[in-house]
């Protein structure tokens, strides 16, 4: 099992931004392995950098962890696919996208100025909707293929 899990390089991945009356109430980043069957996208690199609030003595894995955090939802946030569902004041914008690992991660040294790490990443992405929406996007696709056709057979 652990091998199989070593051997996933593609991952859908997920940015859920949540407010409510107008002020950003959650953020939920979700990351899950890709089906087999649907891993061949239009993939790209994407420079993304930035800085990471973290004091000098915390661990590198923790500092790493953050970092690669903070740059999927920066490339979800400029490059994926963004979509929006409102229910009475709540409000959730999702980006979605999908990523090939391992990322290019180039962390500098701590900045006293910025109380930070600065950070630049090369990410190979593909703006792509999650699979739980395949197939209503696939049915979609076909009803207006068919009303297209029918609207074609009386011109």
């Amino acid at each position: 099992m652990a091998a199989d899990l070593n051997e996933i390089n593609t991952y859908y991945i997920r940015f859920d931004l949540k407010s409510s009356n107008q002020r950003i109430t959650d953020g939920k980043l979700t990351m899950v392995p890709a089906n087999e069957a649907f891993r061949a996208a239009n993939f790209s690199y994407f420079p993304i950098s930035g800085i990471i609030q973290a004091l000098p003595q915390e661990a590198s894995q923790t500092i790493e962890a953050k970092i690669k955090q903070n740059a999927f939802i920066q490339l979800l946030e400029q490059k994926g696919l963004k979509s929006i569902k409102a229910l009475n004041n709540d409000t959730i914008v999702s980006y979605e996208g999908c990523v090939r690992l391992p990322i290019a991660l180039y962390i500098s040294s701590y900045d006293d100025e910025n109380k930070g790490f600065p950070y630049s990443a090369r990410i190979l992405f593909s703006p792509l909707s999650f699979p739980d929406q395949w197939k209503s996007l696939h049915r979609r696709f076909k009803i207006k293929e068919l009303l297209d056709n029918f609207f074609l057979f009386f011109q």
